[in-house]
């Protein structure tokens, strides 16, 4: 829809003066597609709280306070008053300036974050054992706190090392991955978003920063030039964890694995400023399907052969709808491949036409719940708690060589973010999230190094946009 019409007062005063059985008849008078919102409830005060094989989503919408992790120390921080009024932001922009003045380094092994990103099972077991000593209700503040705001020294303005401290968090002493979303802002002031992703879908996160950044741009409530008032005592509360012996080891423990299990993994960005989405429509061409060619080009460039492909696909037009696959490796990108790189071809126009013209019927079909992934996956289940065996079809080499996504994909496209990524979802793939915007195609590629090379690709993702750039732009 057109934002001129929906990011209005009006639209906004009609759908939330309508009960929420009759809001989406508001939304469709503004020729608005009415999407499921129920992951919104999740983004704020909660956590993911581990259990023994089987966690538990934790909302607790009564609590008045953020959290920030900084040196390693959580403080629960006020952002609304006792009446339920939200703060001014000169007093916040107090609290954090506060922490950022008297924070002291913590002992490695008295951060608790860390413990978060221990095996679930093993984060269960030392939860408890939080508990046990006292901490249930720091641990309430935590796992209820609106969001929380990871606070790092970090000072560089080396994308790979962002990405890295974006993932990863070094030994995790300054993160909390049980939180449905953290922020974590840099010493050069850069904010990045880790999310946790049982709760929900980056829809619902892009749209809170893209809500977000236009706020503060607009409205401009504190400035880094601004002088902090004096904090008010009352709204920073130093969370001190009481650990024992055991905790402390646990803690350890916990940060070697961390960094251990991490060791392998490898980042590389890539931006390509030769094409963009505007200048992609022009071609009467889907500009997501461009950048998936691209990278199948890159991959076969690299390795010689086509692999299962994964691109993530919203289904948010169903009551609770998640996500399903769609498989950008088609037919169609193997004959513009194999034309563009093994042919030589000059006359592929119709083949681009033809990539574009399948990815767009996959992604409609896939958002429209005619996929079949997430269909097989929920018989797959269903076997399993009924105590059935494993169906045949489910053992097929062939089945389980599809579900090996070598190469996964997926795309926020916004003029928010800078760049987003994951890691790689099979030892042997890469973890591919690209962003097309107005001026720019970028992408960020993560890998496992023993196995494949990050850097290899983004190069040749760069060459294969620069060919695809030539084809486009080609007068002929």
């Amino acid at each position: 829809m057109n934002p001129k019409k929906s990011d209005t007062k009006l639209f906004r005063t009609v759908c939330k003066t309508l009960p929420p059985s009759l809001s989406w008849f508001g939304a469709v008078a503004f020729k608005a597609f009415p999407l499921d919102m129920s992951q919104y409830k999740s983004l704020f005060c909660g956590s993911r709280i581990p259990k023994k094989e089987k966690d538990m989503l934790y909302l607790d919408a009564s609590q008045k306070h953020f959290v920030a992790f900084y040196k390693g120390h959580p403080y629960a921080v006020r952002i609304f008053d006792d009446d339920g009024k939200l703060l001014d932001a000169e007093d916040v922009h107090a609290s954090l300036a506060w922490i950022l003045s008297n924070g002291k380094e913590a002992a490695p092994e008295s951060s608790i974050g860390s413990l978060t990103s221990l095996d679930r099972d093993s984060w269960a077991e030392a939860r408890v054992e939080l508990e046990n000593a006292g901490n249930g209700e720091y641990l309430k503040k935590i796992d209820g706190g609106l969001f929380a705001i990871c606070l790092d020294d970090l000072k560089t303005e080396e994308h790979k090392r962002l990405v890295q401290s974006l993932l990863i968090g070094d030994d995790a002493r300054n993160r909390w991955f049980d939180k449905c979303f953290q922020t974590i802002i840099d010493a050069n002031g850069q904010a990045t978003i880790n999310f946790e992703h049982s709760w929900g879908d980056g829809v619902a996160v892009l749209r809170l920063m893209e809500e977000s950044f236009k706020d503060t741009n607009k409205n401009h409530f504190v400035s880094p030039d601004d002088t902090p008032k004096s904090h008010n005592p009352a709204h920073v509360q130093a969370l001190e964890f009481k650990l024992t012996d055991s905790l402390k080891s646990k803690i350890s423990d916990a940060q070697k694995k961390h960094v251990s299990a991490n060791s392998d993994l490898d980042f590389a960005t890539m931006e390509f400023e030769g094409l963009n989405r505007d200048l992609i429509k022009k071609t009467k061409l889907s500009p997501d399907s461009v950048m998936q060619l691209a990278i199948q080009m890159a991959f076969y460039s690299l390795y010689k052969e086509f692999v299962p492909t994964y691109e993530s696909c919203s289904t948010a037009a169903f009551l609770k709808g998640r996500t399903e696959c769609m498989r950008s490796a088609t037919s169609a990108t193997r004959a513009a491949t194999l034309a563009i790189l093994e042919e030589n071809r000059k006359d592929v126009r119709q083949l681009l036409t033809d990539c574009s013209t399948q990815h767009f019927q996959l992604v409609k079909e896939a958002s429209m719940g005619q996929g079949y992934d997430r269909h097989l996956l929920g018989l797959k289940i269903t076997a399993q708690r009924l105590s059935q065996p494993t169906p045949d079809f489910f053992q097929d080499p062939g089945y389980t060589r599809m579900g090996h996504f070598v190469l996964s994909t997926s795309t926020l496209s916004t003029d928010t973010i800078v760049f987003g990524g994951f890691g790689p979802v099979v030892q042997d793939g890469f973890g591919i999230g690209y962003n097309v915007v107005p001026n720019k195609l970028g992408a960020v590629i993560s890998s496992n190094k023993s196995k494949r090379d990050a850097a290899a690709f983004s190069n040749a993702l760069y060459k294969s946009l620069d060919i695809l750039r030539g084809h486009l732009l080609d007068p002929k």
